[in-house]
């Protein structure tokens, strides 16, 4: 049995029905992907044209300036540190302190998520704790915590630098907490992250329930960030498979793309995640989205890290697909000869059921002759019966006359009375034999040389030695025999089958074979 593979680019994949709906949203938000972009651009033009109307020596400039920097901080990393530069181009320091601050904190964030850690660090020596109001200190250390968070994440190998960095980003991180106000969102993941890193994952699950309840209605980043803790929890922390609590990742990674986000670390293990299950179709879409966010947004270092998983989803991908191509070639022959199968056995079907109808149509033509042929030797027994009771009560009547040169007349041997009958016997027999075989003369005609060829007379059917070799074909091959059926002299018979024999055209033994044929 040829096997027909049926395939899509996709590999078939058993997911769940909730991971299959958000799996398909993913993919559906990345199609419309432009879609989003071209609504984060208007929302920024928007705010151009405000700056652009604005007196560019005012406040007001560069809060709108620092506003544009801070909203293209997850979209264009460079257009950030530019809007950025821009507002500290123009604001004074000593005037507008709070504004100041806001644009180095807004172009070191920018910095730090591009890998520009030396300018980065630059900046961070050059503010102290001291530039800041006591309410407003801990700005300061959540700058200098996640300029250390970000060196530590950005360094794959050197134990000895990470280290250090942690050390570093835990002392800023921990006077950030003893002067963050409460309330504050900041303070509740960090809070998440410590009770996860002490084993207290309980406790970290409560304060992840917290965030997520405060962004439902919400700050889309925000909850995208919550999401994607909350994976990382079930993940890192309680060691449970993906696809137990892939639901949350899925979930940050669409309401990055649905907000623009381009600096989207969810993708990443979204990738990986769909690799494991097989899915490399989705993943190079997936893939392919990830790397375009990342160009766009413009990070060295993401990029970097992102080279390496993109390159292989793209080698499985090839792989994949010449794996389908070689299967759907092989599946293409497979039909192929299939069709060829079907083709013999539906012309042999044909050919049978033309034979069958030609066999019930010589049966039935067979049935009907064998019937006339029954009801002609009926006939013509009857015929001789009543011709010899009248000769009979011809003789018996002329004899009680006296007649008895009458009588001497119709019994005398000299006269022929047999010429009439023998036309007769032979016109039943001509008959008969073509009522049978039909095409005998023509197929007869063909074994002989073309100038030999024999023609009846318009009256005839059958001449003496077509009808000679039609007793032969019948079986009677005896030319005595022959000549006591045919009423002529064996002379006769010896002499036509002679001159047939000079008159062939194939050889004697091949003539015999090929009449029993016809």
């Amino acid at each position: 049995m040829l096997p027909i593979i049926l395939l899509s680019c996709r590999s078939r994949v058993s997911y769940s029905t909730e991971e299959r709906i958000l799996v398909n949203r993913l993919l559906s938000c990345i199609d419309s992907a432009d879609y989003y972009r071209a609504g984060k651009e208007a929302a920024l033009e928007k705010q151009k044209a405000a700056l652009a109307a604005a007196d560019s020596n005012s406040r007001e400039w560069s809060s709108i300036c620092i506003g544009i920097a801070e909203d293209y901080g997850n979209y264009i990393a460079d257009s950030s540190i530019a809007y950025s530069n821009k507002a500290l181009s123009r604001i004074d320091p000593n005037k507008s302190k709070d504004l100041y601050l806001n644009a180095v904190s807004c172009k070191l964030r920018a910095l730090n998520r591009t890998g520009y850690f030396v300018e980065a660090g630059i900046l961070m020596d050059a503010i102290k704790p001291s530039d800041f109001s006591p309410q407003d200190r801990w700005r300061y250390y959540a700058m200098k915590s996640d300029y250390y968070h970000s060196l530590y994440t950005s360094i794959p190998r050197g134990w000895e630098y990470r280290e250090r960095f942690t050390e570093c980003y835990s002392s800023y991180r921990d006077t950030l907490l003893s002067l963050l106000p409460p309330e504050s969102s900041l303070i509740t993941r960090e809070q998440e992250k410590i009770a996860a890193r002490q084993g207290r994952i309980d406790d970290a699950l409560k304060l992840n329930d917290i965030r997520l309840e405060n962004t439902k209605d919400g700050d889309s980043r925000e909850r995208s960030t919550a999401l994607f803790d909350r994976h990382s929890l079930y993940r890192y922390y309680m060691k449970r498979p993906v696809e137990d609590h892939v639901e949350y990742l899925l979930e940050s990674a669409i309401l990055d793309i649905t907000s623009a986000n381009q600096n989207i670390a969810s993708l990443r293990q979204v990738e990986a995640y769909l690799v494991s299950r097989k899915d490399l179709s989705s993943a190079k879409k997936v893939s392919d989205y990830y790397y375009s966010a990342l160009l766009h947004f413009g990070s060295k270092t993401r990029l970097l890290d992102a080279l390496d998983i993109s390159m292989r989803i793209n080698n499985e991908y090839s792989r994949l697909l010449a794996h389908q191509k070689r299967q759907i070639q092989a599946s293409f022959i497979g039909i192929i000869l299939l069709l060829l199968v079907i083709i013999l056995i539906l012309k042999l079907v044909l050919d049978s059921r033309r034979n069958i109808e030609e066999l019930n149509h010589n049966l039935a033509r067979s049935s009907k002759t064998a019937l006339s042929y029954v009801l002609g030797f009926f006939n013509l027994y009857s015929s001789y019966i009543s011709r010899l009771l009248s000769l009979r009560s011809k003789i018996n009547v002329n004899v009680r006359r006296g007649n008895y040169d009458y009588v001497l007349s119709l019994t005398d041997p000299s006269k022929d009375i047999t010429s009439e009958e023998l036309k007769g016997m032979y016109s039943n027999f001509d008959s008969a034999f073509l009522d049978i075989c039909p095409d005998y003369v023509e197929k007869f005609n063909a074994l002989l040389k073309p100038e030999c060829r024999i023609t009846p007379k318009s009256d005839e059917k059958l001449n003496m030695e077509l009808r000679i070799f039609a007793i032969i074909k019948l079986g009677i091959t005896d030319s005595t025999k022959i000549s006591e059926l045919l009423h002529c002299s064996i002379k006769t018979v010896y002499n036509k089958r002679s001159e047939i024999n000079t008159k062939l055209a194939v050889d004697k033994d091949a003539f015999m074979k090929k009449l029993l044929d016809i």
